[in-house]
C-alpha cells in the first residue's frame, strides 16, 4: 500500500510489488531462519540456505570440514548426530560407526592395506577386512 520509492518495483503476473514485499513473496526461503535468499547462499538437504545460516541444529557450530550429517531434513555436526542416533562411546564419549555391522571408533576403521582411515560408503570388504576403494581395486581387480 505504500508509494514506490527510489528503488522502483519489482513486477509478477502484471501486478507491482516494492522490492521487500516482492522477496517475501517469491524469493526462495532459507531452510534456517526462512528470510528470503538474495545473493551467496548454498544448496544442501534439498533447501537453499544462507552459508551463516548452514550449521549444526544443536550447538550452531559451521562445517569446516565441509562434511555434516542429516536426520530429519537437519544438519548435525558428527558428535550430534551420534549424539541422537545413540551411537557414542559410553568410555570414551566419542561417535561410534558401523560399518559392516560392525562397530569402529572413527580412527579405528581404516584400510587393511594403506591403514588410511576409511569413511562409511567409501569402503570396500574382502575375506573380513576392510579396503579403500584404491586398495582394493589395486589388490584384487
Amino acid at each position: 500500500g505504500k508509494v514506490f520509492g527510489e528503488d522502483g518495483f519489482h513486477e509478477r503476473s502484471g501486478k507491482p510489488s516494492c522490492r521487500q514485499d516482492f522477496l517475501a513473496m517469491f524469493a526462495p526461503k532459507c531452510q534456517g531462519c526462512e528470510r528470503p535468499v538474495t545473493d551467496d547462499y548454498l544448496s544442501a538437504l534439498q533447501s537453499v540456505w544462507h552459508p551463516e545460516c548452514f550449521v549444526c541444529t544443536e550447538c550452531l557450530s559451521g562445517f569446516t570440514s565441509g562434511s555434516f550429517f542429516e536426520l530429519e531434513g537437519r544438519p548435525y555436526c558428527e558428535q550430534h548426530f551420534h549424539q541422537r542416533q545413540g551411537s557414542i562411546c559410553h568410555g570414551c564419549g566419542r561417535p561410534i560407526t558401523t560399518a559392516a555391522g560392525r562397530k569402529y571408533h572413527p580412527e579405528h576403521f581404516i584400510c587393511a592395506y594403506c591403514l588410511r582411515q576409511l569413511h562409511k560408503g567409501s569402503f570396500r570388504e574382502r575375506s573380513d577386512k576392510m579396503y579403500c576403494q584404491a586398495c582394493h581395486d589395486k589388490l584384487f581387480l
